[in-house]
């Protein structure tokens, strides 16, 4: 296991087309946060990029509502 706890992004990341058309979405802006959100609950999760409780159970989609602050809708919608 690794001890991360920097994440490096390219400093191009919203000259990216891709990043431009999903910020131009109705909440864009949301699901980018919620991206970034998983990426570092990845990292904290320790646990080869999978997003786990503990040492084997899943995150579902109520764990990430709760620890993000946003609804269950708003994750489905994002899935």
């Amino acid at each position: 296991m690794y001890n991360l706890q920097w994440l490096k992004l390219e400093i191009k990341i919203f000259s990216n087309r891709k990043m431009q058309i999903l910020l131009k979405e109705t909440d864009g802006d949301t699901y980018f946060r919620v991206w970034i959100q998983l990426i570092t609950i990845a990292m904290e999760c320790n646990s080869e990029g999978k997003l786990v409780i503990g040492e084997k159970t899943p995150m579902t989609i109520e764990n990430f509502s709760k620890i993000m602050e946003k609804s269950k809708k708003k994750y489905k919608k994002g899935e």
